[in-house]
């Protein structure tokens, strides 16, 4: 059965992090919304494996919309999670299944 884990609403212009508790302890989820679509990942940069908020909910964006590590300046697609520029070039954040159904977003099981 699919997880709910927000609504559309709740996911703002700069995007949404969910603290994910699993029996294999927490995991930090990152929600980015378009319209009515929305991209999740795993919050975490696969560089060196640190979060890609600089605060809770808070994420940096370059003028062109790029996802930017705050740790070190890579630059990520949002839509497809790729590593467009930076120390980890061509690498990918790691997609979340999630989908929309009216106002809520779930994690596909």
């Amino acid at each position: 059965m699919p997880t709910i884990l927000c609504t559309l609403a709740e996911i703002s212009d700069n995007g949404k992090e969910i603290l994910q508790k699993t029996p294999d302890g927490p995991r930090y989820l990152m929600l980015f919304r378009h319209s009515d679509h929305v991209h999740g990942y795993h919050n975490v940069c696969p560089h060196q494996g640190r979060n890609l908020n600089f605060a809770p909910n808070r994420f940096l964006f370059d003028p062109a919309g790029k996802l930017v590590c705050p740790h070190h300046g890579a630059l990520f697609d949002v839509a497809s999670g790729e590593c467009l520029q930076g120390p980890c070039r061509g690498a990918s954040l790691r997609a979340i299944d999630v989908f929309v159904d009216g106002d809520n977003v779930f994690l596909a099981d």
